[in-house]
């Protein structure tokens, strides 16, 4: 099981930035994708915006969890990273859900942050299997 524990900590990072990466890409090629979220990309300055902080921010995170390792970032760290980054992601989309007091409408909501959470907490599991590589 340590084995297999060691290995899924060196792949997630790569596989967390890959999940990045390809919403990051979408999101710029794409802006219009977040029309599911009923946001308004009716102006060109909003489809820019997005295309910059969502699309940009997205290949970005992408970028440093799959090349991290080439500016000495440990896959442990990078594994934290990504971890940090889906489950604050998905802790801020149950938070925003009770906020907006939805209540059918948050089933969605609910259901993207599970997968979050979830994704993160394979990031933590896998953080700990290289805990002892990288002391």
């Amino acid at each position: 099981m340590s084995h297999l524990h060691r290995n899924l900590g060196r792949v997630y990072p790569s596989f967390a930035g890959c999940i990045f990466l390809a919403l990051g890409i979408v999101t710029l090629i794409q802006p219009e994708i977040m029309s599911y979220y009923a946001i308004g990309l009716d102006q060109p300055s909003a489809r820019v915006a997005m295309r910059a902080m969502i699309g940009g921010g997205e290949i970005g995170i992408g970028v440093v969890l799959i090349l991290g390792g080439r500016i000495n970032l440990s896959s442990r760290q990078l594994s934290l990273t990504a971890a940090a980054i889906f489950i604050c992601v998905g802790l801020s989309r149950v938070a925003a859900v009770f906020m907006e007091g939805a209540d059918l409408l948050a089933v969605q909501p609910l259901r993207e942050a599970l997968i979050e959470i979830l994704l993160g907490g394979i990031g933590l599991w896998a953080a700990r299997g290289l805990e002892h590589d990288q002391l």
